[in-house]
Protein backbone atom coordinates (compact mmCIF):
# COMPACT_ATOMS: atom_id res chain seq x y z
CA UNK A 1 0.00 0.00 0.00
CA UNK A 2 1.52 3.54 -0.99
CA UNK A 3 0.69 6.90 0.49
CA UNK A 4 0.49 9.71 -2.13
CA UNK A 5 0.72 13.21 -1.56
CA UNK A 6 -1.28 15.19 -3.85
CA UNK A 7 -1.37 18.92 -3.94
CA UNK A 8 -3.89 21.61 -5.11
CA UNK A 9 -2.76 23.97 -6.62
CA UNK A 10 -4.82 24.94 -9.76
CA UNK A 11 -8.43 24.18 -10.61
CA UNK A 12 -7.53 21.07 -12.48
CA UNK A 13 -5.60 19.87 -9.18
CA UNK A 14 -9.29 20.80 -7.45
CA UNK A 15 -10.98 19.02 -9.80
CA UNK A 16 -8.76 15.46 -9.92
CA UNK A 17 -9.41 16.14 -6.03
CA UNK A 18 -12.82 15.79 -6.29
CA UNK A 19 -13.25 13.14 -8.98
CA UNK A 20 -11.32 10.95 -6.29
CA UNK A 21 -13.78 12.19 -3.40
CA UNK A 22 -16.67 10.81 -5.85
CA UNK A 23 -14.79 7.53 -5.65
CA UNK A 24 -16.45 6.61 -2.06
CA UNK A 25 -19.88 5.37 -1.04
CA UNK A 26 -20.40 7.75 1.12
CA UNK A 27 -19.39 11.55 1.07
CA UNK A 28 -19.23 14.14 3.85
CA UNK A 29 -20.08 17.51 2.02
CA UNK A 30 -17.66 19.17 3.63
CA UNK A 31 -14.93 17.11 1.90
CA UNK A 32 -16.40 19.05 -1.24
CA UNK A 33 -15.57 22.51 0.57
CA UNK A 34 -12.36 22.41 1.75
CA UNK A 35 -11.93 25.65 -0.22
CA UNK A 36 -14.60 27.52 -2.36
CA UNK A 37 -12.21 29.79 -4.35
CA UNK A 38 -8.74 28.34 -4.64
CA UNK A 39 -7.30 31.58 -5.57
CA UNK A 40 -8.05 33.02 -1.81
CA UNK A 41 -5.30 29.86 -1.05
CA UNK A 42 -1.34 30.29 -0.41
CA UNK A 43 0.76 28.50 -3.69
CA UNK A 44 0.96 24.85 -1.95
CA UNK A 45 -1.26 25.07 1.58
CA UNK A 46 -3.41 22.87 0.43
CA UNK A 47 -3.20 18.77 -0.33
CA UNK A 48 -4.17 15.78 0.49
CA UNK A 49 -3.13 12.05 1.29
CA UNK A 50 -4.52 9.04 -0.46
CA UNK A 51 -3.74 5.25 0.65
CA UNK A 52 -4.03 3.61 -2.53
CA UNK A 53 -3.40 -0.06 -3.74
CA UNK A 54 -3.15 -1.35 -7.02
CA UNK A 55 -4.92 1.19 -8.38
CA UNK A 56 -7.63 1.52 -5.57
CA UNK A 57 -8.29 4.87 -3.38
CA UNK A 58 -8.88 3.44 0.00
CA UNK A 59 -8.51 6.35 2.30
CA UNK A 60 -8.27 10.07 1.42
CA UNK A 61 -7.80 12.82 3.80
CA UNK A 62 -7.45 16.87 2.86
CA UNK A 63 -5.45 18.74 5.01
CA UNK A 64 -3.59 22.47 4.79
CA UNK A 65 0.18 22.52 5.04
CA UNK A 66 1.68 25.57 6.80
CA UNK A 67 5.50 26.73 6.93
CA UNK A 68 5.78 27.45 10.43
CA UNK A 69 7.33 31.30 10.57
CA UNK A 70 9.84 30.51 13.40
CA UNK A 71 12.72 28.55 12.19
CA UNK A 72 15.33 26.61 14.59
CA UNK A 73 18.62 26.08 13.75
CA UNK A 74 18.15 28.05 10.97
CA UNK A 75 15.78 24.99 9.74
CA UNK A 76 11.76 25.58 8.26
CA UNK A 77 9.36 23.29 9.97
CA UNK A 78 5.80 23.12 9.23
CA UNK A 79 2.18 22.02 10.63
CA UNK A 80 -0.44 20.78 9.59
CA UNK A 81 -4.16 21.23 10.30
CA UNK A 82 -7.43 20.20 9.25
CA UNK A 83 -9.59 22.71 6.82
CA UNK A 84 -12.65 24.27 8.62
CA UNK A 85 -15.62 21.90 9.54
CA UNK A 86 -15.73 18.20 9.91
CA UNK A 87 -12.94 16.62 8.49
CA UNK A 88 -10.02 13.60 9.07
CA UNK A 89 -9.78 10.54 7.16
CA UNK A 90 -12.44 9.66 4.31
CA UNK A 91 -13.00 5.66 3.62
CA UNK A 92 -15.59 3.35 3.18
CA UNK A 93 -17.41 1.61 6.07
CA UNK A 94 -16.49 -1.84 5.08
CA UNK A 95 -12.57 -0.67 5.27
CA UNK A 96 -9.97 -3.49 7.06
CA UNK A 97 -8.28 -2.04 10.45
CA UNK A 98 -5.34 -2.90 9.12
CA UNK A 99 -5.64 -0.18 5.92
CA UNK A 100 -5.98 2.42 8.78
CA UNK A 101 -3.35 1.44 10.81
CA UNK A 102 -1.49 1.41 7.68
CA UNK A 103 -2.91 4.77 6.86
CA UNK A 104 -1.65 6.79 10.06
CA UNK A 105 1.10 4.83 10.32
CA UNK A 106 2.47 6.07 6.66
CA UNK A 107 1.21 9.54 7.35
CA UNK A 108 3.71 9.78 10.49
CA UNK A 109 6.58 8.54 8.49
CA UNK A 110 5.48 11.40 6.02
CA UNK A 111 5.38 14.26 8.79
CA UNK A 112 8.81 13.23 10.01
CA UNK A 113 10.42 13.25 6.47
CA UNK A 114 8.87 16.90 5.98
CA UNK A 115 9.36 18.32 8.79
CA UNK A 116 6.40 18.48 10.06
CA UNK A 117 6.31 19.54 13.88
CA UNK A 118 2.86 18.83 15.05
CA UNK A 119 -0.52 17.40 12.99
CA UNK A 120 -4.64 19.22 14.23
CA UNK A 121 -7.13 16.76 12.94
CA UNK A 122 -11.24 18.00 12.97
CA UNK A 123 -12.40 14.68 12.54
CA UNK A 124 -16.66 14.04 11.39
CA UNK A 125 -19.29 12.87 13.12
CA UNK A 126 -18.78 9.09 11.79
CA UNK A 127 -16.26 7.86 14.23
CA UNK A 128 -13.45 8.34 11.61
CA UNK A 129 -11.20 8.84 14.61
CA UNK A 130 -10.54 5.26 14.47
CA UNK A 131 -6.85 3.92 14.69
CA UNK A 132 -6.13 7.68 15.33
CA UNK A 133 -2.01 8.02 16.25
CA UNK A 134 -2.42 10.77 18.08
CA UNK A 135 -3.92 12.11 21.37
CA UNK A 136 -7.92 12.03 20.47
CA UNK A 137 -9.50 14.59 22.05
CA UNK A 138 -13.23 15.08 22.73
CA UNK A 139 -13.51 19.06 22.20
CA UNK A 140 -17.16 20.30 21.63
CA UNK A 141 -20.71 18.49 21.89
CA UNK A 142 -22.62 18.95 19.13
CA UNK A 143 -26.58 19.48 19.21
CA UNK A 144 -28.33 16.82 16.96
CA UNK A 145 -31.83 16.37 16.85
CA UNK A 146 -34.07 13.83 15.43
CA UNK A 147 -36.84 15.41 13.18
CA UNK A 148 -39.85 13.57 14.07
CA UNK A 149 -42.45 12.43 11.85
CA UNK A 150 -45.27 14.14 14.06
CA UNK A 151 -45.27 17.82 13.73
CA UNK A 152 -47.39 18.33 17.12
CA UNK A 153 -45.07 15.80 19.18
CA UNK A 154 -42.25 17.78 17.68
CA UNK A 155 -44.18 21.36 18.70
CA UNK A 156 -44.26 19.86 21.81
CA UNK A 157 -40.63 19.03 22.64
CA UNK A 158 -39.28 22.32 22.00
CA UNK A 159 -38.86 24.84 24.85
CA UNK A 160 -41.70 26.81 25.93
CA UNK A 161 -39.25 30.08 24.48
CA UNK A 162 -38.81 28.60 21.47
CA UNK A 163 -42.87 28.50 20.59
CA UNK A 164 -43.14 31.71 21.87
CA UNK A 165 -40.32 33.38 19.72
CA UNK A 166 -42.07 31.16 16.98
CA UNK A 167 -45.25 32.88 16.71
CA UNK A 168 -44.05 36.38 17.69
CA UNK A 169 -42.15 35.80 14.32
CA UNK A 170 -45.53 34.56 13.14
CA UNK A 171 -47.16 37.64 14.30
CA UNK A 172 -44.23 39.89 12.72
CA UNK A 173 -45.43 38.65 9.07
CA UNK A 174 -42.10 36.65 8.23
CA UNK A 175 -41.87 34.97 5.55
CA UNK A 176 -39.56 31.38 4.79
CA UNK A 177 -37.98 30.13 1.51
CA UNK A 178 -36.11 27.37 0.73
CA UNK A 179 -33.79 27.26 -2.34
CA UNK A 180 -32.13 23.94 -3.83
CA UNK A 181 -31.17 25.56 -7.84
CA UNK A 182 -27.51 25.58 -7.25
CA UNK A 183 -27.71 27.61 -10.97
CA UNK A 184 -30.07 30.24 -8.77
CA UNK A 185 -26.87 33.27 -8.42
CA UNK A 186 -29.02 35.61 -7.04
CA UNK A 187 -29.91 33.05 -4.41
CA UNK A 188 -25.71 33.07 -3.15
CA UNK A 189 -25.79 36.33 -3.41
CA UNK A 190 -28.78 37.58 -1.14
CA UNK A 191 -27.11 34.85 1.24
CA UNK A 192 -23.65 36.38 1.49
CA UNK A 193 -25.16 39.79 2.02
CA UNK A 194 -26.39 38.79 5.10
CA UNK A 195 -23.99 36.23 6.08
CA UNK A 196 -21.03 39.18 5.75
CA UNK A 197 -22.89 42.00 7.31
CA UNK A 198 -23.49 39.17 10.58
CA UNK A 199 -19.35 38.95 10.14
CA UNK A 200 -18.47 42.51 10.65
CA UNK A 201 -21.47 43.43 13.53
CA UNK A 202 -19.83 40.47 15.47
CA UNK A 203 -16.49 41.13 14.95
CA UNK A 204 -15.61 37.62 13.40
CA UNK A 205 -12.33 36.23 13.07
CA UNK A 206 -10.46 37.10 9.25
CA UNK A 207 -11.16 33.45 8.49
CA UNK A 208 -14.58 33.74 8.62
CA UNK A 209 -14.80 36.41 5.87
CA UNK A 210 -15.72 33.98 3.17
CA UNK A 211 -15.70 35.65 -0.57
CA UNK A 212 -19.22 35.56 -2.49
CA UNK A 213 -16.84 32.80 -4.96
CA UNK A 214 -16.62 30.68 -1.88
CA UNK A 215 -20.58 30.23 -1.03
CA UNK A 216 -20.92 30.59 -5.20
CA UNK A 217 -18.50 27.29 -5.75
CA UNK A 218 -19.79 25.58 -2.42
CA UNK A 219 -23.32 25.56 -4.30
CA UNK A 220 -21.94 24.45 -7.28
CA UNK A 221 -19.66 21.60 -5.61
CA UNK A 222 -22.86 20.19 -3.72
CA UNK A 223 -25.54 21.05 -6.23
CA UNK A 224 -27.82 18.13 -4.81
CA UNK A 225 -26.84 18.37 -1.44
CA UNK A 226 -27.26 21.59 0.24
CA UNK A 227 -30.62 23.97 0.84
CA UNK A 228 -30.46 27.64 1.31
CA UNK A 229 -33.00 28.58 3.82
CA UNK A 230 -34.33 32.63 3.69
CA UNK A 231 -36.12 34.92 6.06
CA UNK A 232 -38.20 37.64 4.61
CA UNK A 233 -40.01 40.49 6.94
CA UNK A 234 -41.95 42.16 3.67
CA UNK A 235 -39.65 41.57 0.74
CA UNK A 236 -36.36 42.03 3.05
CA UNK A 237 -34.14 38.83 3.52
CA UNK A 238 -33.27 39.16 7.14
CA UNK A 239 -31.85 35.58 8.26
CA UNK A 240 -30.11 32.99 6.01
CA UNK A 241 -28.42 29.50 6.63
CA UNK A 242 -26.82 27.55 4.30
CA UNK A 243 -27.63 23.66 5.29
CA UNK A 244 -25.14 20.85 3.86
CA UNK A 245 -27.11 17.46 3.12
CA UNK A 246 -26.06 14.10 3.83
CA UNK A 247 -28.36 11.30 2.95
CA UNK A 248 -30.87 12.23 5.32
CA UNK A 249 -28.57 14.19 7.84
CA UNK A 250 -28.93 18.16 7.44
CA UNK A 251 -25.61 19.75 8.89
CA UNK A 252 -26.26 23.81 9.88
CA UNK A 253 -23.19 24.87 7.89
CA UNK A 254 -22.65 28.83 8.55
CA UNK A 255 -26.03 31.84 8.59
CA UNK A 256 -26.28 35.08 9.60
CA UNK A 257 -28.90 37.61 10.52
CA UNK A 258 -29.72 41.50 10.39
CA UNK A 259 -29.63 42.79 14.25
CA UNK A 260 -32.45 45.41 13.62
CA UNK A 261 -34.93 42.09 12.89
CA UNK A 262 -33.79 40.54 16.19
CA UNK A 263 -36.77 41.60 17.88
CA UNK A 264 -39.14 39.49 15.03
CA UNK A 265 -37.59 36.20 16.08
CA UNK A 266 -36.24 35.23 13.04
CA UNK A 267 -33.62 32.69 14.25
CA UNK A 268 -36.41 30.67 15.68
CA UNK A 269 -38.45 30.96 12.86
CA UNK A 270 -35.96 30.05 10.33
CA UNK A 271 -34.97 26.69 12.55
CA UNK A 272 -38.24 25.28 12.91
CA UNK A 273 -39.18 26.14 9.12
CA UNK A 274 -36.41 24.24 8.19
CA UNK A 275 -37.75 21.43 10.22
CA UNK A 276 -40.89 21.80 8.90
CA UNK A 277 -40.05 21.42 5.18
CA UNK A 278 -37.17 18.24 6.30
CA UNK A 279 -39.67 16.36 7.47
CA UNK A 280 -41.84 16.74 4.43
CA UNK A 281 -39.03 15.75 2.48
CA UNK A 282 -37.68 12.60 4.14
CA UNK A 283 -34.82 13.91 5.86
CA UNK A 284 -34.55 12.61 9.78
CA UNK A 285 -31.84 14.47 11.69
CA UNK A 286 -30.71 18.18 11.92
CA UNK A 287 -27.03 19.02 13.32
CA UNK A 288 -27.16 22.29 14.68
CA UNK A 289 -23.22 22.14 16.08
CA UNK A 290 -22.16 23.65 19.39
CA UNK A 291 -20.94 26.87 20.86
CA UNK A 292 -17.77 28.65 21.15
CA UNK A 293 -17.40 25.95 23.67
CA UNK A 294 -19.33 23.83 25.77
CA UNK A 295 -22.59 24.92 27.73
CA UNK A 296 -22.23 28.49 26.62
CA UNK A 297 -25.21 30.47 25.44
CA UNK A 298 -25.09 29.37 21.85
CA UNK A 299 -24.80 25.59 22.85
CA UNK A 300 -27.90 26.38 25.02
CA UNK A 301 -29.86 28.46 22.52
CA UNK A 302 -28.84 25.99 20.02
CA UNK A 303 -30.40 22.82 22.69
CA UNK A 304 -33.63 24.65 22.93
CA UNK A 305 -34.38 23.18 19.39
CA UNK A 306 -33.86 19.51 20.53
CA UNK A 307 -33.54 19.46 24.78
CA UNK A 308 -34.77 15.47 25.14
CA UNK A 309 -32.02 14.71 22.32
CA UNK A 310 -28.62 13.21 22.90
CA UNK A 311 -25.94 14.93 21.58
CA UNK A 312 -23.03 13.88 19.70
CA UNK A 313 -19.08 14.75 20.34
CA UNK A 314 -16.85 16.62 18.00
CA UNK A 315 -13.35 15.14 18.37
CA UNK A 316 -9.84 16.77 17.35
CA UNK A 317 -6.71 15.14 17.31
CA UNK A 318 -3.80 16.14 18.08
CA UNK A 319 -0.22 14.95 17.44
CA UNK A 320 3.16 16.05 18.31
CA UNK A 321 5.49 14.69 15.92
CA UNK A 322 9.02 16.33 16.79
CA UNK A 323 9.09 17.18 20.81
CA UNK A 324 11.98 18.57 20.31
CA UNK A 325 11.11 21.16 17.90
CA UNK A 326 7.81 21.71 19.07
CA UNK A 327 8.87 22.67 22.84
CA UNK A 328 11.88 24.83 21.12
CA UNK A 329 8.85 27.10 18.70
CA UNK A 330 7.00 27.10 22.64
CA UNK A 331 10.05 28.98 24.04
CA UNK A 332 10.61 31.17 20.97
CA UNK A 333 7.05 32.28 21.18
CA UNK A 334 6.05 31.92 24.79
CA UNK A 335 9.34 32.54 26.37
CA UNK A 336 11.40 30.09 28.56
CA UNK A 337 9.39 27.68 31.60
CA UNK A 338 10.26 28.89 34.96
CA UNK A 339 11.69 25.44 36.83
CA UNK A 340 8.51 23.33 38.68
CA UNK A 341 6.53 24.62 36.05
CA UNK A 342 3.87 21.97 35.46
CA UNK A 343 3.83 19.84 31.87
CA UNK A 344 0.35 21.34 30.28
CA UNK A 345 -1.67 18.52 28.77
CA UNK A 346 -3.01 18.42 25.60
CA UNK A 347 -6.84 18.69 25.99
CA UNK A 348 -9.62 21.19 24.53
CA UNK A 349 -9.21 23.45 27.07
CA UNK A 350 -5.71 24.12 25.61
CA UNK A 351 -4.62 26.22 22.65
CA UNK A 352 -2.73 23.63 19.80
CA UNK A 353 -0.55 23.76 18.70
CA UNK A 354 1.03 26.15 21.60
CA UNK A 355 3.32 28.54 19.54
CA UNK A 356 0.74 29.57 17.60
CA UNK A 357 -1.74 31.02 20.40
CA UNK A 358 -1.99 34.82 19.69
Amino acid sequence: MNLVYSKIQSEEDLSEYLTKVNLFKEIYPFYKIITGNIHDLKESHLGYFTLEENGNILILMPFIFREIDYKVEGETYFDVISPYGYSGPLYNRDTSRAYLLDFWNQVDLWYQEHNVVCEFVRFSLNNNYQFYSGKLVPTLTNVKGYIMPDEKAQWAAFKPKVRNNYRKAVSNNLRFEIIQDSKNTDAVKRFYSVYIETMKRIGAAEEYFYSLAYFQNIVKRNKDNFALAFVYKDDVVISVELILILRTTLYSYLGGTLAEYFNCRPNDFLKIEVINWARKIGHEYYVLGGGRKDDDNLYQYKKTFFPNDSDVLFYTGRKVVNTKIYKALDTIVNGPKEKGTPKSKISSNTYFPIYRQA
